[in-house]
């Protein structure tokens, strides 16, 4: 039995590492992180160049590559993940803030342990984590990604703000000034989670690829542009078949999303200083952790919870595009959101510069272990939807 273990776990090691995707996707990730680093040390690029592509980013290649991503056929399996994704994202947040503050309980500095808890919880899903999950996995895997993330956006506007701008008495012993204590409006929050422009263009694709389970919907041709006439149809608002003049610029624009955040990635490594930060240990625990620590602790979750589907005759429960996502999720380097309130508030902000840089590095290493892990899982073919 033994035996027969290692010979599968040796031939699905054998096939992710001759995989060319494997290899093409961490081959690009170096490059153009390299490209932006070299660049920015150089000074051939301004000092903003980072935030500005960051900008850019955010505002117009996320949205338009979420939204492109719901280009496709509705399934069933796809609609099941959409829900376990959305749930889980909550399950997971709510979890790991409290888990946060477990694992940094011991550490003397309790301000110190205030801000890596939230650190901990909040990873640069945005920036870092979806268009990796995009290019190596793809846009169902990237759709589940962004569907968690909802929960993400309502916990790092609301909680991980009020917890590194707020002062604790307890841990300044000094007095609060209530006046000018920092407050968060409702009207305000709701503004920032659900007018981002990456969540309406998530909503507005997801609503769409749903729209396309109404009977009858199809009534556009394949080939409507053309003389003939196929019998495959399509709903109107499949914009890749027929409006592709519109669909294939945002196309465009989506994937220019993966090398521009990785350049941009580069460029902020290039602006920091690598020595002093490396002299910082708390960044190395915290990168340790959350790197590899926090997505073992996903994936043998999701494994219990698949398995618990499968003892329910229920497989589709847990999907390997859900498995991928979700650990991808949880081992990149802290939000660039919550490293701001750091600096913003003057709280750790040295710390939280400091633990971003190492890990963002330590997560390059972590970015080739975790694919190749998932790789070999999807091989093993434990996941599988039959």
């Amino acid at each position: 039995m033994n035996y027969v273990v290692l010979s599968d776990l040796s031939n699905n090691l054998s096939s992710a590492m001759s995989g060319t995707s494997l290899w093409t996707n961490i081959v690009q990730t170096i490059l153009f992180i390299g490209l932006g680093f070299f660049f920015t040390k150089k000074k051939l690029l301004p000092e903003n160049t980072g935030k500005i592509l960051t900008k850019f980013v955010m505002s117009v290649t996320l949205p338009c590559l979420a939204f492109c991503s719901f280009m496709s056929n509705f399934t069933v399996q796809g609609g099941i993940d959409a829900i376990v994704n959305f749930i889980l994202g909550f399950v997971f947040y709510v979890g790991f803030i409290f888990l946060g503050k477990l694992v940094f309980l011991p550490m003397k500095d309790k301000k110190k342990a205030k801000v890596l808890s939230v650190l901990f919880a909040f990873g640069s899903t945005t920036f870092f984590g979806y268009p990796l999950v995009n290019s190596i996995f793809g846009s169902t895997a990237a759709n589940n990604f962004n569907i968690m993330n909802v929960a993400y956006r309502v916990f790092l506007y609301s909680y991980a703000y009020l917890a590194i701008c707020t002062t604790n008495k307890e841990e300044e012993n000094i007095e609060i000034d209530k006046e000018n204590k920092p407050k968060v409006e409702m009207k305000d929050l709701m503004k920032k989670v659900f007018l981002n422009p990456i969540v309406i263009a998530t909503f507005a694709g997801l609503f769409l690829w749903l729209l396309q389970a109404i009977e009858g919907a199809k009534v556009v041709p394949a080939d409507w542009l053309k003389e003939g006439v196929s019998e495959t149809k399509y709903v109107p608002w499949r914009f890749d078949i027929t409006l592709p003049w519109i669909f294939t610029p945002l196309k465009v624009l989506g994937n220019l999303a993966s090398p521009l955040i990785l350049f941009a990635i580069g460029c902020t490594l290039g602006g920091t200083s690598i020595s002093e930060s490396a002299k910082d240990k708390y960044a190395w625990i915290y990168a340790g952790i959350k790197v590899f620590a926090l997505p073992s602790v996903v994936l043998v979750f999701l494994i219990l919870l698949r398995l618990i589907g499968n003892a329910g005759n229920f497989p589709q429960l847990v999907s390997f595009d859900t498995l991928a996502s979700s650990v991808i999720t949880w081992m990149v380097p802290p939000a660039t959101v919550a490293v701001g309130y750091c600096i913003s508030a003057d709280n750790e902000k040295e710390m939280a510069a400091h633990t971003s840089l190492i890990s963002t590095l330590v997560a390059i290493v972590g970015i080739i272990f975790w694919v190749l892990i998932l790789t070999v899982i999807q091989a093993s073919g434990f996941f599988a939807i039959n």
